[in-house]
């Protein structure tokens, strides 16, 4: 069947939408030659698989809603031309699906907006993989949530028009977003995932080396490309924003009670500050030396940073302050 393929290498992609997925997946797709690459995009576990039973698998539905090949499914569609090529045909994909290939080099599936352990899931489920890299898809939570929130209000307004008593569910921004990057975040401690962190791969080249390495691919055939994928980038407005722009995108949404509160937040700033690139006093930033950095003192050029490793039981008490922000979230959330 399906899962018993026999698979080169095997990429576990799991990421909130918004936060980067498609421009990663493209990235790595790049690397491979043409006609290589099996991409099953943005899929439904309990929809497109049975997670109890290994061999019913809803092709029809991978088919329709998550197969991307080189000739026709349309998952390809808004796909960069080059990357393409990299794709298997139809009739490859649904021969993997019924499970009548032996063997293939590369998987990607991606998954939005679930919680990190559904990669083991699949991890266990793919037992003749000989390689399995599961990818958490991270990006600072300021301009994720501003981003979120943009997508969700245009969407609402489109269908709003057509129908005035229409209630949108699919974000659930003000709900869902924080616990499930704090899960996420947290997660990306552990050795077994590899963290691509997208404010960093934006910024810094040897950061993208060194993912590239970690991803076993050849980083001198990757190439970054605008993803077309549902919208987009959030803000279509601004098609090529400077750096400063683009991590001060929350700004929009700055009288939102969710960001205020997370602006005020020490453990969250120092996480910004820490692991994303995105460091912020009096609300303003300076980009120096791929970073973007702060001036606490105009005189001093002072900066805000703190370990980025830490002991595990500095992980503990992170942990645990993060989780009570959660609760606070919810609070606010249920009063809005």
């Amino acid at each position: 069947m399906f899962f018993d393929t026999n698979i080169e290498k095997l990429y576990l992609i799991d990421g909130l939408s918004r936060s980067g997925n498609h421009l990663f997946i493209e990235w790595l797709i790049s690397s491979y030659n043409k006609g290589e690459v099996y991409f099953l995009n943005n899929i439904y576990p309990k929809s497109h698989f049975n997670l109890y039973d290994k061999n019913k698998i809803d092709i029809v539905k991978l088919i329709t809603g998550s197969a991307a090949t080189s000739d026709g499914f349309d998952e390809s569609k808004n796909m960069n031309e080059k990357n393409i090529e990299k794709l298997v045909t139809q009739k490859e994909m649904l021969s993997l699906l019924k499970g009548e290939t032996k063997s293939i080099k590369v998987l990607i599936m991606s998954i939005e907006n679930n919680f990190v352990d559904i990669l083991d899931f699949f991890q266990k489920r793919f037992r003749n993989a000989k390689k399995v890299f599961k990818v958490i898809i991270l990006r600072d939570i300021l301009n994720l949530l501003a981003s979120r929130f943009e997508a969700e209000r245009k969407i609402i307004v489109e269908l709003m028009d057509k129908d005035p008593d229409f209630k949108w569910h699919k974000y659930e921004t003000d709900s869902i977003t924080y616990g499930f990057w704090v899960n996420n975040y947290l997660k990306g401690f552990h050795r077994d995932y590899i963290v691509y962190n997208y404010n960093k791969f934006v910024l810094d080249q040897n950061y993208q080396k060194e993912l590239a390495q970690k991803l076993d691919i050849d980083y001198n055939k990757t190439e970054i490309v605008q993803s077309k994928f549902l919208t987009g980038s959030s803000f279509r407005d601004d098609e090529n924003p400077d750096l400063y722009k683009y991590f001060m995108r929350w700004k929009q949404y700055e009288d939102n009670k969710i960001i205020q509160f997370l602006m005020n937040q020490k453990e969250i700033r120092d996480v910004l500050c820490s692991d994303f690139y995105f460091c912020l006093e009096d609300d303003k930033l300076i980009i120096k030396d791929n970073k973007i950095e702060l001036k606490k003192d105009k005189k001093k050029n002072s900066k805000l940073m703190i370990k980025t490793k830490l002991t595990k039981s500095e992980q503990k008490i992170l942990n645990t302050k993060l989780k009570d922000i959660q609760n606070s979230i919810d609070d606010i959330s249920s009063k809005l």
